[in-house]
């Protein structure tokens, strides 16, 4: 019978690094708006408490079709 190798492997020398590109934000146009909304998000102050999920969404998609439209 064979000798089995019984040494540990690190996980991470399993997976290749990710690449890392030479400049970070956005690529196209989608990634500024989604880099818009959260820049205007942490610009915007204090947070806001809602009652329950579905408030936050009412709210949340009023804002998303008052941007489209503006």
């Amino acid at each position: 019978m064979p000798a089995l190798n019984l040494k540990a492997i690190d996980p991470a020398e399993l997976m290749p690094l990710p690449e890392v590109p030479e400049s970070y934000g956005p690529r196209n146009e989608e990634d500024r708006e989604v880099y818009a909304l959260i820049q205007e998000a942490m610009d915007s102050g204090p947070g806001t408490q809602y009652e329950t999920v579905a408030d936050f969404m009412a709210v949340l998609r009023a804002r998303a079709q008052a941007r489209r439209a503006g």
